[in-house]
């Protein structure tokens, strides 16, 4: 009879020669991971803060335009008691509101309103043509918020009878 060899010496090196031929690769490879996934995180949060920044400035200039939008609703109820800023309007060409004048001051805007005379034509419906004149304006209002680029211009356009 023969003697043979076990399978395991024949086929199978012994586990510590296997070990000792990697020389480092599984650390190699896990490095290479590691730093793949570092390199997506900081991409996320890089993605993320410009997001955010989008949405902010997104935000005010959505505000922006409902400050300008809400100043020229309550100047035109003003123009119910006081039509003092449309005859000087019509005076001047001109005519333009800041500070105290301003109906909405919300902190951290900037706003201005300004009444401008355009000139004249057929007085607004209701009104006889043989009578009365119309009296054609712009109110135009600007919001900025403070200290960025964020603005909005909004204007709205009236047309008043008055006597011929």
């Amino acid at each position: 009879m023969t003697r043979t060899k076990p399978c395991t010496q024949l086929r199978n090196p012994p586990a510590r020669h296997f070990a000792k031929r990697q020389k480092g690769a599984t650390l190699i490879v896990g490095l290479i991971l590691l730093v793949l996934l570092t390199v997506m995180g900081v991409s996320s949060i890089e993605s993320v803060n410009l997001q955010t920044n989008m949405a902010r400035n997104s935000q005010f200039n959505i505000h922006a335009y409902q400050v300008a939008l809400s100043e020229i609703n309550a100047q035109l109820a003003a123009l119910n008691t006081d039509m003092s800023s449309l005859n000087q309007a019509v005076i001047n060409g001109s005519e333009a509101q800041t500070g105290d004048a301003l109906q909405m001051q919300p902190d951290n805007f900037t706003q201005t309103v300004a009444f401008s005379y355009i000139g004249t034509g057929l007085p607004p419906t209701g009104y006889s043509v043989d009578t009365y004149i119309g009296r054609r304006f712009e109110l135009d209002s600007r919001a900025q918020v403070s200290s960025t680029g964020i603005a909005s211009d909004q204007t709205q356009g009236l047309n008043y009878a008055g006597p011929k």
